[in-house]
């Protein structure tokens, strides 16, 4: 009897263990950067100050461990941590990114964050 206890909680915990509900992230496609037009002032910047840089996350009065992502230097210096959270699916809180915007800011953080 003790046995079969035992094989259920473990069998359970096994299976209860094993969930994960962003297929693309579970399973990323190769990104080519080659083909991805990466510009922060056109495309990067946009998407953080729509997604990042609102009220009670990331805007000039932030005090989350990120801080503020309000103008290309504090974003630069948080590009690596950006990435990060954006492609494990962490950030931003409350809403998804589409795996193009995921690429987009991976891309560009890879390239080196240039300001351009």
């Amino acid at each position: 009897m003790i046995r079969k206890i035992v094989s259920m909680l473990l069998l359970s915990a096994a299976f209860s263990g094993c969930f994960y509900d962003k297929e693309e992230l579970l399973y990323p496609t190769a990104k080519d950067c080659s083909t991805v037009d990466a510009h922060f002032t056109a495309q990067v910047q946009p998407l953080i100050q729509t997604r990042c840089a609102i009220a009670g996350c990331h805007d000039a009065a932030s005090g989350n461990v990120g801080g503020p992502f309000t103008n290309y230097t504090q974003i630069k210096n948080k590009a690596g941590s950006i990435k990060t959270q954006v492609t494990s699916g962490a950030m931003p809180q409350g809403s998804t990114l589409t795996v193009e915007q995921i690429q987009l800011i991976s891309c560009w953080v890879d390239s080196g964050a240039p300001n351009n």
